[in-house]
């Protein structure tokens, strides 16, 4: 079983959470309210997290840097973004003043992408932030109203989809950038399981020779270094969150044998998985 990192947290140290912010915790939902990050260390840097279910974050203050399906984001006061579950996260920076407000919802439809960020202006910042509040007096509510959360998520996600529609109709982009925001999606999705470039370009009705240019000249590398990168994440959040052995997740990832999946992982970054896991282990406290 895979861990959801920020869900176990909230419940193994519920008290420390409470010492940086509001947050309601119920079943397989969390919300907080006017939470300052910074304070939180368990999202370490270099380590990649992976969801297992949908997030919503509303930047109320400062600033942060992430990386998500490989990706880099610089998000600022006033930025909603909504990622879907399995997106891949990386810690890189926060202002000292990085402050939020963030629920978790279920993927109730496949995503078009994993990660949507929209900076509204001051009017509609005033409606995200209506909806907010109205969220946060039903999630406190008890008995939990399950029923009227869901809507009222549902209602956020709606609206912040008609924003990002907008913005994208005011920002064009070339044909170079659409493929490489689709190819980066389905890698994000599927790389743990797919790890050639045919696949990739089938889902895309492109040549494979073709696709391989467009990557490389929009991002700067070749598909298979974009593959191989999110495949060795995805490997490192097995290693670091799940209980599962290096042939499970061998099996899980369509490898021939776990010794394929271990000098993969070699060859990428340099050690074994068992080595990786100990490393971790000296150099994280993981009990927190």
């Amino acid at each position: 079983m895979l861990i959801d990192t920020i869900s176990l947290d909230l419940l193994k140290n519920t008290a420390q959470w409470q010492e940086h912010g509001n947050f309601v915790l119920h079943d397989s939902f969390f919300m907080l309210k006017d939470f300052k990050f910074q304070e939180r260390e368990f999202l370490m840097p270099t380590q990649p997290y992976l969801l297992r279910e949908g997030r919503v974050v509303y930047v109320r203050r400062g600033w942060a840097d992430y990386s998500f399906d490989l990706v880099d984001y610089h998000f600022v006061a006033g930025d909603i973004v909504i990622f879907h579950a399995e997106t891949l996260i990386e810690k890189r920076e926060l202002s000292p003043d990085f402050e939020i407000d963030a629920f978790t919802f279920v993927n109730t439809a496949p995503a078009t992408s994993n990660f949507t960020c929209v900076h509204p202006d001051e009017t509609r910042r005033r409606t995200i932030e209506a909806h907010i509040a109205l969220l946060w007096e039903l999630v406190r509510q008890e008995p939990f109203p399950t029923e009227c959360v869901t809507l009222q998520t549902q209602s956020m996600l709606t609206y912040v989809a008609t924003l990002e529609t907008k913005q994208e109709t005011a920002h064009t982009r070339s044909r170079k950038d659409e493929t490489l925001r689709r190819f980066i999606s389905l890698v994000s999705r599927h790389a743990g399981q797919e790890r050639n470039i045919g696949y990739y370009a089938d889902r895309l009705c492109l040549a494979p020779h073709y696709l391989s240019t467009l990557i490389k000249q929009s991002s700067g590398a070749t598909p298979m270094q974009w593959i191989n990168k999110t495949a060795i994440k995805e490997i490192k959040v097995w290693l670091a969150y799940s209980d599962e052995t290096t042939a499970q997740i061998a099996d899980r990832m369509k490898f021939p044998c776990p010794s394929s999946l271990t000098k993969f992982f070699k060859r990428e970054t340099g050690m074994t998985p068992t080595e990786y896991k100990k490393r971790r282990l000296e150099n994280l406290d993981i009990t927190t």
